[in-house]
């Protein structure tokens, strides 16, 4: 049986109320971030490849992130813009970054992939300050890149070469953190992803059993307070 988002949403108000509703309000408001010049981008995960010895061990989380300058997105028919003045990345008791003068991010729409079919990708790189347009989507350029094949002529989550103004990690079927070092390739998952420090996306994306959990507890914290106060419920 199938059913729309809207009808999906108005049976869950019915069955559930106030409570429903509190809960998608809350997670509305807690993903609009307060933008700025300088946003933010920062992804987390787990490291799956690390290095013989340092802090950079299997198992150990991670975070890398990527200061984006908003007025350096002018846009780009080839997807490549170079917004990024500074990158971080962060794990154990160990981490490196730098301040750039314009590190790299690619952006791929509907591009041909060998074999057939075709993929929508994003690249955040680390170092990139010579990224090139034809830079692999496979998870070797060093910093985040994101995947999403298809085996059409049209993939998604991109319309376009736009840079996007938000990420839906669940959108993309491969997801890559790879960073070189001297003893070797540091590799990880991308798990979760925030702007200016406020959570945009996260893999898996939290249930609607979830949000009503949250909604209800809200409702319950407010009936508690307007009784201390006196308040009839």
């Amino acid at each position: 049986m199938k059913t729309n988002g809207p009808s999906l949403i108005r049976a869950m108000h019915h069955l559930f109320g106030g409570a429903f509703c509190v809960g998608m309000a809350l997670l509305l408001v807690s993903r609009a971030p307060v933008r700025g010049v300088i946003d933010n981008w920062t992804f987390y995960g787990i490291i799956t490849q690390g290095l013989a010895s340092g802090p950079y061990q299997v198992n150990v989380p991670y975070s890398m992130r990527f200061a984006i300058d908003s007025t350096r997105l002018t846009p780009s028919a080839s997807g490549l813009y170079l917004p990024t003045v500074g990158y971080y990345f962060n794990a154990g008791s160990g981490g490196v970054g730098a301040s750039s003068t314009g590190s790299g991010v690619l952006v791929a729409n509907d591009q041909s992939r060998s074999g057939g079919g075709s993929f929508d990708g994003i690249i955040f790189s680390m170092f990139g300050e010579g990224l090139s347009d034809t830079a692999p989507f496979d998870g070797t350029v060093d910093g985040i890149t994101l995947v999403n094949a298809s085996a059409g002529s049209t993939a998604t989550p991109f319309t376009g070469m736009s840079f996007p103004s938000a990420l839906d990690l669940n959108q993309f079927t491969q997801r890559y953190m790879s960073l070189g070092f001297q003893g070797g390739t540091v590799k990880g998952t991308v798990n979760s992803f925030y702007i200016n420090g406020v959570l945009i996306s996260q893999v898996p994306e939290p249930g609607p059993l979830t949000l009503l959990a949250a909604g209800g507890a809200l409702l319950v914290c407010g009936r508690i307070h307007r009784r201390k106060a006196g308040d009839v419920c």
